[in-house]
């Protein structure tokens, strides 16, 4: 093929139009939500886990020293007993004291959330991306303290970074090799 050939402006007006367009496509900012995600997952070391209501409350009842030895064997033992069983609303259900352990694991989860997200980015997995950004703001919002401001502040930076890389629509740039296969084809039937 000659590019110079005359048979070739159609083709060549369509990638000049197709090249135009994707210059001034708008280009999502991939370099800074990796680094916005690298350093999120950094964060979370320092993020403030939410209160345990009642996980850990000893309750001590006092002993009334004029009581009779019967009385005060019979409060100790209601005590005891009232410990056993415990209603926790269902909203509340899930904060528990968490352990030592545990909480290295959930924050390492995030932080590897945060990481495939990162991947999902670059490999251009729009699927994979918000699902884990989903993923990581539900272990936020139900183990962290969501009234503190660094939690808010993470839960907002993922909601922002969620909605704004894969809206840019892409254009169309099929009309030259269509026209270019047209071009083919005409010459192989004229030879």
């Amino acid at each position: 093929l000659q590019l110079a050939n005359p048979a070739l402006t159609d083709v060549r007006r369509a990638l000049s139009d197709e090249l135009a367009a994707l210059d001034v496509m708008e280009k999502p900012d991939i370099e800074g939500v990796t680094l916005t995600l690298a350093s999120l997952a950094r964060v979370v070391e320092s993020l403030p886990l939410a209160a345990a209501t009642g996980a850990g409350e000893a309750t001590s009842a006092e002993a009334d020293p004029d009581a009779s030895g019967v009385r005060r064997a019979w409060s100790s033992v209601k005590g005891a007993m009232s410990g056993l069983v415990k209603v926790t609303p269902p909203d509340q259900a899930k904060l528990t004291l968490i352990t030592p352990d545990a909480e290295y694991f959930l924050r390492n989860n995030i932080a590897l959330q945060l990481q495939a997200a990162r991947l999902a980015l670059l490999r251009g997995e729009q699927m994979l991306f918000e699902q884990t950004l989903d993923d990581t703001a539900a272990l936020l919002n139900d183990f962290f303290d969501r009234d503190s401001e660094q939690v808010g502040s993470a839960l907002r930076t993922i909601e922002e970074i969620r909605g704004s890389v894969f809206t840019a629509s892409t254009p169309d740039i099929s009309e030259s090799l269509r026209l270019l296969r047209q071009f083919r084809s005409l010459n192989e039937n004229a030879q």
